[in-house]
């Protein structure tokens, strides 16, 4: 125990295997840190480019109906690193799915990550939030 003591508190300028050891431990942890940052980073530009293209869709269509649904299910299935990933469309200013030709309107698209953990472990959970306006390109009679 003595010579461990000392080992630890010794000021000469050679390394000592548990001081490489702790050195190369914490130079995994930054790297796996800075992995995953890019991982939640990407994964929000993946949600702004769903939002984008879920509020051109509604657009051209004038609505929110079954083809929104699919175009965001194929959009999903492209977002990587994300769980719980959903999508609202606000839209005030009408009634019922259809909105009228110049009719503003907001798409919200959330979805939930995880920072900073190895695997399924994680020790920060991140919501993840994309939105994009559109206005209405369609007339209803």
């Amino acid at each position: 125990m003595k010579k461990l003591k000392r080992l630890l508190s010794s000021r000469r300028g050679e390394s000592s295997y548990i001081s490489m050891v702790v050195f190369v431990l914490v130079a995994v942890m930054f790297i796996a840190l800075i992995l995953n940052l890019f991982s939640v980073i990407s994964a929000k530009q993946q949600l702004d480019i769903c939002a984008d293209q879920l509020t051109r869709q509604i657009q051209l269509s004038g609505e929110v109906g079954a083809d929104t649904e699919t175009l965001f299910n194929m959009l999903k299935t492209n977002i990587g690193g994300v769980k719980n990933v959903s999508y609202q469309v606000d839209t005030t200013y009408c009634k019922g799915q259809r909105i009228q030709l110049g009719t503003p309107f907001q798409v919200t698209v959330t979805a939930e990550a995880a920072l900073g953990g190895f695997g399924d472990i994680s020790l920060f959970r991140i919501t993840l939030k994309s939105s994009a306006a559109g206005v209405s390109e369609e007339y209803w009679k």
